[in-house]
């Protein structure tokens, strides 16, 4: 075979695979419902919807992703405001994202709450200008429509009590009170004096929420709900040296129960007997 030819197999293969792999980066944004029909109403009381998954693929990578019920109006993509993340299953911006899977469970259960039909509208626009667009319909409906469709009685979501706690270790002792704490934890950097919280109660799992969740769950549906698909981890490092563990919240999960911790505030002081830490928290189970 000859270099010429050599030389043509190769332009060809060339041609043939990029074409190839621009027909694939050039495929169009596209909004998939995930086990539902998105054309089909969505129907429960309020606060009472279960997962709404909606995935969003943009081959070329997001731009836009606009959230519409009525007069609102949310760009995931370009806002802001962090505390909207999390009303729809997100930790961060999905900016430059080729794909995310929405929940807007929490989205409906925190804002649609009256009694009627909503129509939420769902567009993902590139970054070559392509635009895909789908909308749902979602009805909250009232205690006697429930009955209506169910023939029985819905049951009442059972709302988790709050209280507060204050925490304490100082040096390398307990954290106090002893027989009412639901954390330990141990210093795990002095600068920040960060430390690494842990469950007081070893079969307990915890679990890291985002700051922004905790106005959404006031039930023990809402908490399962939240906390489904979210994996247990050991530990979680926070820093507590200028009120830095603020705004931490933390599930821990034992024997089918759960409980919603979040710190209200921290402060450090060091003494001969070592860093004391304090923590203030509310607490809901």
């Amino acid at each position: 075979m000859t270099w010429s030819r050599i030389g043509l197999i190769a332009l060809l293969f060339l041609t043939f695979c990029c074409g190839a792999w621009a027909d694939d980066f050039s495929a169009d944004p596209r909004v998939t419902a995930q086990g539902f029909s998105i054309d089909a109403p969505l129907r429960a009381e309020a606060g009472q919807f279960s997962s709404v998954r909606v995935r969003v693929e943009a081959p070329s990578r997001i731009a836009k992703l606009l959230i519409t019920d009525g007069d609102v109006e949310i760009d995931l993509a370009n806002t802001p405001d962090r505390s909207l993340f999390a009303l729809f299953g997100l930790d961060q911006r999905p900016m430059n994202a080729f794909d995310i899977t929405l929940d807007f469970a929490p989205y409906i259960n925190s804002r649609l709450t009256d009694t009627a039909t909503y129509r939420i509208g769902i567009t993902v626009v590139d970054h070559d200008g392509r635009v895909a667009h789908d909308a749902m319909t979602a009805t909250v409906i009232d205690d006697d429509a429930a009955v209506a469709e169910t023939g029985d009685v819905a049951p009442r979501p059972q709302p988790l009590e709050e209280s507060t706690l204050k925490l304490q270790r100082q040096g390398a002792g307990d954290v106090e009170p002893t027989s009412s704490s639901p954390l330990a934890w141990v210093t795990h950097e002095a600068i920040n004096v960060t430390i690494r919280i842990r469950p007081a109660d070893p079969r307990a799992a915890l679990r890291e929420l985002p700051s922004s969740s905790w106005d959404s769950i006031l039930t023990h549906d809402s908490l399962d709900r939240q906390l489904a698909g979210i994996s247990s981890q050991p530990y979680l490092d926070v820093q507590t040296a200028r009120n830095g563990a603020a705004g931490t919240v933390v599930a821990l999960s034992r024997g089918g129960g759960n409980a919603l911790i979040r710190l209200t505030g921290s402060a450090t002081s060091v003494s001969a007997l070592g860093t004391t830490v304090l923590l203030t928290a509310t607490v809901r189970d």
